[in-house]
């Protein structure tokens, strides 16, 4: 069932412009869907590392791993990237890979010995830059549509919530700019000048389509890179103590298509292709500070716990889109109608605390074991305008649609000779959805992207080896993940049609390398 709040809006929001660009739970969760990256070796042991500390990749999880360092460290990390995502719909499946190189990593370690009888030990000083999130991927679903279901009832229903009339409708359209008339949403601008929804012909109700075919194709590109400052502290080699002050910047671009192929009992002898373009920019920059604590509770135990806080990512985002839908072969003709981009529109998100708890133990000189729990409470996360103040609609969806995400990771580190070890790791992310969430269109918004994904829990396993050469170092590392996620191309606003629900499996692989150097 959907969300009361939502369906409320199509008959409480008739005389009210939504034409401003609001933001929804989907906008925040690109963001913050976690996603592994950072060194090979922290890679291998499944991004478990927080209380075992000593890499370059605990100053993004818990920076006082930076203050069990005796010595300088400085590496780098390529990486490789498949995503990979089969669909289901209505019988049909389809396969989608897309693989991609990037530069995961490059920082180093500055360690500073104070002294063996000073209560500070070490004062060391760390930078990394990271891969936070790789964007790119490609989506592809096919299948028939049973119930002859098409969008443009949405739109219809859309048209009657905002309380137009196929008259009014009809002469927005013969008006020297639809686009600007606040009564109507863009996406019902393009399908009446495309003939994809008209006024019937006697003006008393909306002439839409029916659907036998469908199908949604989608491009991501782009990536989140963060800039992590550490300071780092070793008291008595017992209490380790660190902050971490990250800058992060962030691109992201999108292009959409998805068609309909279409019938109609008015008009039998027609039989036009609905195709909707959009696109979509996102660009932007934020902040955070980490702070973290590793302790060994007992003197001569190597038994080590560890505490971190992320503070919320304050975000400064900026983002433009345009659109077209096109009707070919109607009336002999193909029809097209476009947006043209939107100027940039500036706002703020904030993400959500972030809260971490680890322990590790090492058995002798050989194994090294590390688990640790975090979690974060997304429904928490807030949109701003320019000026500071809450957008409260969009912060409505994101509190409705958005819940608390728990994430599990152990990894274990054998060293099988001097100069060679083997890890192995595995990770559990809680799904960030809620089981109902899906995107709502407002009736007289400017937005005209549809499609939406629910994704669910994760699971990844990761295997590594680690190669030493006196100073020198290489670990290489493969990361296995597989969610299964629910995709729409879009969602029905009238309860007696169901939504076109596709079923999705990620199946996704990636493999690092990194070479370092401690001296």
């Amino acid at each position: 069932m959907k969300s009361i709040y939502k369906l409320s809006l199509l008959a409480c929001l008739g005389g009210l412009s939504l034409t401003t660009q609001a933001q929804t739970s989907y906008n925040a969760g690109l963001l913050m869907e976690n996603q592994l990256n950072g060194t090979a070796r922290f890679m291998g042991m499944g991004g478990a590392m927080s209380a075992l500390g000593a890499d370059l990749s605990t100053l993004a999880t818990n920076p006082a791993g930076i203050g069990l360092y005796r010595s300088n460290d400085v590496a780098f990390s390529l990486g490789w990237f498949q995503p990979t995502a089969k669909a289901e719909f209505n019988g049909e499946s389809t396969d989608t890979k897309h693989s991609k190189f990037s530069f995961d990593q490059i920082g180093f370690v500055y360690s500073s010995k104070v002294g063996n009888r000073t209560a500070i030990r070490f004062l060391n000083f760390g930078f990394n830059y990271r891969k936070v999130k790789n964007f790119n991927s490609d989506f592809d679903m096919i299948g028939p549509m049973p119930s002859g279901d098409s969008y443009s009832h949405n739109i219809r229903a859309n048209l009657q919530a905002a309380g137009n009339t196929p008259e009014d409708f009809d002469n927005v359209l013969n008006s020297n700019n639809p686009l600007a008339d606040t009564n109507y949403s863009w996406l019902s601008i393009l399908a009446g000048e495309t003939g994809y929804v008209s006024p019937g012909a006697d003006n008393k109700d909306f002439d839409t389509w029916g659907a036998d075919y469908i199908g949604f194709h989608s491009e991501n590109r782009g990536g989140i890179n963060a800039y992590d400052f550490n300071l780092a502290l070793n008291i008595k080699d017992r209490v380790y103590l660190g902050v971490t002050l990250g800058v992060y910047d962030l691109d992201f671009d999108r292009y959409s298509y998805y068609y309909e192929r279409l019938f109609s009992d008015k008009l039998p002898d027609e039989s036009p292709l609905m195709t909707l373009e959009n696109q979509y920019s996102l660009e932007g920059s934020g902040f955070d500070i980490k702070l973290g604590l590793i302790f060994r509770p007992m003197e001569y135990s190597p038994l080590r716990i560890g505490l971190a806080v992320h503070t919320p990512i304050w975000y400064n985002l900026s983002q433009c889109y345009a659109a077209a839908m096109g009707m070919q072969d109607y009336q002999g003709q193909d029809w097209n109608s476009s947006t043209g981009f939107t100027d940039w529109y500036d706002y703020s998100l904030r993400t959500p605390w972030k809260f971490n708890l680890s322990a590790a133990y090492t058995f002798g000189q050989n194994v090294a074991l590390d688990a640790e729990y975090e979690y974060a409470d997304y429904s928490k996360a807030k949109f701003t305008d320019p000026n500071g103040y809450d957008l409260d609609y969009s912060n409505q969806l994101v509190s409705e649609d958005l819940k608390g995400v728990h994430s599990f990771r152990i990894g274990v580190e054998g060293r099988i000779f001097d100069d060679i070890s083997l890890r192995a790791g595995y990770g559990y992310t809680s799904a960030l959805y809620k089981e109902l969430a899906y995107k709502y269109d407002a009736p007289t918004a400017i937005e005209t992207d549809i499609d939406y994904m629910n994704n669910y829990d994760a699971h990844s396993l990761s295997l590594g080896l680690g190669l030493r050469f006196g100073g020198f170092y290489a670990d290489m590392a493969y990361v296995y993940t597989h969610q299964k996620a629910d995709f729409y191309p879009y969602s029905n606003m009238i309860f007696e049609q169901a939504d076109p629900l596709t079923k999705v499996t990620h199946a996704d692989n990636r493999a690092v390398f990194t070479l370092g150097y401690r001296f």
